[in-house]
Formats: C-alpha cells, structure tokens, sequence
C-alpha cells in the first residue's frame, strides 16, 4: 500500500514539472539580443510634471532620469534651469509623445558633467524593495522635489 502511494506522489510530482514548462515557440527567450540604442540630445528647462522633472519640447515629455544624488550638489540643477541632456529615450507605456529619458550628459551654462559612472540609478527613487533611501531624510528632497 505504501509502495502505490509513493508511486503516486511521483507521478503527480512528473506531471506537474512537465505541464509547468509550456511548449513551442510562444515563449520569449530570456535574454534577446537589442539593438544598440542611439544617443540623443534633448535641450530645455526643467519643469516638475505629475511631479517628477521633466522637459516639455515641442509638445513632448521627456522624464528626466538624473542621479538623485545630484539634486543637492550641482549648481543650478532646479526648476526652471536651462539645460542640454545627452542620453536614451525609452518610450512610456500606453503614454503618447511620453518618453523616459536616461541621462548620461548633464550641461548646465557652461559646465557639463559625466553621468555614465552612474550607470542605471534613476531620478524616480528607490522605493520600498531595494531603495537606498537617498532624500527621504529630514530637509532632503525625496520624489520629485528640487
């Protein structure tokens, strides 16, 4: 009695590795090779939309995507500062004329700074899984704030 319940288990296990798997080419491999994605230049002020920076041209929204750790530390870097961003544009779901903008380049005025070291660290935040917690101090400016 014991050996057919043993066999059971088994089998039942058996049938739920295999039906686990899925079949045919309906699945996506997990790493696809992308095209290298172009470098663009976006130029204009900063303006908070739906409270995250941003820059508004031609009736297109760039979210920009800077270091937190800047906000404090480079001059000018604020609402209403002219700036030219050098970077990758990742278009917003289900947003039109919407884009993510991952900035590697910074120029405010005359100074430029390099932003490639900091590799993917975005201006959004950490959140609660993984976040460091940069600008939730107190006197910090946390999401979306200058």
């Amino acid at each position: 009695m014991k050996k057919i319940v043993i066999v059971g288990m088994m089998a039942l296990v058996a049938i739920g590795a295999v039906s686990a798997q899925g079949f045919g080419r309906a699945q996506v491999p997990a790493m696809q090779a992308q095209p290298p994605q172009e470098i663009k230049t976006v130029e204009g002020k900063l303006e908070l939309v739906q409270g995250h920076p941003a820059i508004v041209v031609k009736g297109t929204t760039y979210f920009v995507r800077l270091p937190q750790l800047l906000y404090g530390f480079v001059d000018g870097l604020k609402e209403g500062a002219t700036v030219k961003l050098e970077g990758y544009e990742t278009a917003v779901p289900y947003a039109t004329s919407s884009f993510f903008f991952q900035a590697t380049k910074l120029t405010i005025g005359s100074r430029s700074y390099d932003l490639s070291q900091f590799g993917g660290m975005g201006g959004f935040g950490g959140g609660m899984m993984g976040g460091q917690g940069y600008g939730r101090g107190a006197g910090q400016p946390g999401r979306g704030r200058w």
